[in-house]
């Protein structure tokens, strides 16, 4: 775990108990999603805290963030999503988020960590650039808006 400086943000791994604020945490960026997928959705993050692939911003009092990764060929891993939630933006969270992902991989000696978002997200793109990631490539999907996704990698070599 660690605090920032201000000692009012908290970073850690996530636990069960925080999934139910996870959803606010998407409700105040007008995330929608159906059914299904919100059961798939919270099963797959149920499977994250198990494998403490969950990494949470938090206050004394609520989850303001969350930052979840998975591995890429079982060892390279990529952060699936990272959201703030809406009155927390822009504050340096998700950088810290990062930061604490960044040192957990150091210490198992992982070499780089990958991450992605839609082309048309100008401000995501920045985000990246900004904290070090570099763009390594796409993909694009069929019968899926937007449909193409930008990869970035940062090497974790200092």
């Amino acid at each position: 775990m660690i605090i920032s400086n201000d000692k009012s943000l908290i970073i850690r791994i996530g636990k069960n108990s925080d999934l139910k604020e996870i959803k606010n945490i998407d409700e105040s960026l007008k995330i929608t999603i159906n059914k299904n997928e919100q059961i798939k959705k919270y099963n797959a993050l149920k499977q994250a805290v198990k494998n403490k692939n969950l990494i949470i911003s938090s206050t004394k009092s609520r989850v303001i963030g969350y930052l979840w990764y998975e591995y890429l060929w079982g060892y390279i891993p990529f952060i699936s999503l990272i959201r703030i939630h809406k009155s927390f933006h822009r504050k340096g969270i998700g950088e810290k988020m990062i930061k604490f992902l960044e040192r957990k991989m150091k210490k198992i000696n992982v070499e780089r960590i990958l991450s992605s978002t839609e082309v048309e997200n100008s401000v995501a793109i920045k985000f990246h650039q900004n904290i070090g990631f570099k763009e390594c490539g796409y993909f694009e999907l069929s019968q899926w808006e937007p449909n193409r996704e930008l990869f970035f990698e940062k090497l974790l070599t200092d």
